[in-house]
């Protein structure tokens, strides 16, 4: 995959040890080539899906646990890092991610359908804003 270059500046060297001139290039990493088909967009939804849910998912164990407690005079965890210590100890650190499957079963396709749509809806705006994203962007409609 191509990445677009954005901006090139040369930094003069400052030790005598490196005389050549130091490049630094800044790539744009938050969008694919325009001519990406519908498919890559598709498979990147995915994978940010899948990872995203798979990363979070014992953060939301804990949250969904603490919640189901009930009142605070029955209060089990006394706050997350205690609540990640008490179910690693007790059922192991397995049990952080029991029930994963499901999640990432789901989240693969629907993130792959939003991304996609994302992505072909902001191309279909920006080309109706002629081309012109910022303006688009800052709701500054083409007459």
């Amino acid at each position: 995959m191509p990445l677009t270059q954005t901006k090139e500046t040369a930094i003069p060297a400052t030790t005598q040890y490196n005389s050549a001139p130091v490049v630094d290039m800044e790539y744009d990493y938050e969008e694919l080539p325009e001519t990406s088909p519908l498919t890559m967009h598709l498979i990147a939804g995915a994978a940010a899906g899948i990872m995203e849910h798979s990363v979070m998912y014992p953060f939301d164990i804990v949250k969904t646990r603490m919640q189901v407690v009930g009142s605070p005079s029955s209060m089990v965890y006394s706050g997350i890092t205690h609540a990640f210590k008490v179910i690693t100890t007790t059922e192991g650190v397995r049990s952080l991610w029991r029930g994963v499957m499901s999640v990432v079963l789901g989240a693969g396709p629907a993130h792959a359908v939003y991304f996609a749509t994302y992505e072909h809806t902001k191309k279909a705006f920006t080309a109706a804003a002629g081309g012109n994203a910022n303006a688009l962007a800052a709701g500054k409609p083409r007459y």
